[in-house]
């Protein structure tokens, strides 16, 4: 079960990812390498969509802690979008929704985005 893929787009600065599929170890480790090299660039901004995630195993939902980290490092902004309750639920016991925003659809994150320094 590999079927994984990223989209990602940018507006006004902000980078919004749009992951497709299973996300397990290497989905997730491919989602963190792209964050990591739009950080690289000084976009600090980042928003991801959930909606065509299927599903999340446990080492994939773990290296979310990582990219949490890694924007908070380099004092960057993450809001999470269109999660399903299940991967709100597992990320809310992770404590990684502590981290990051959360909102319903992509375009609202992408207004707090615009209107935060």
């Amino acid at each position: 079960m590999n079927n994984f893929s990223i989209l990602s787009k940018t507006i006004n600065g902000i980078v919004i990812f749009l992951p497709k599929g299973y996300v397990n170890d290497l989905g997730a480790e491919n989602l963190e390498h792209a964050c990591e090299e739009f950080l690289s660039k000084e976009m600090k901004k980042v928003v991801i969509n959930f909606s065509e995630i299927q599903y999340i195993n446990s080492i994939g939902a773990s290296i979310f802690t990582g990219i949490v980290q890694k924007i908070a490092e380099h004092n960057g902004m993450l809001c999470f979008t269109n999660m399903k309750k299940v991967h709100s639920d597992v990320f809310e016991m992770l404590g990684i929704t502590r981290h990051v925003k959360v909102f319903k659809e992509e375009k609202d994150a992408v207004n707090f985005l615009k209107e935060s320094n």
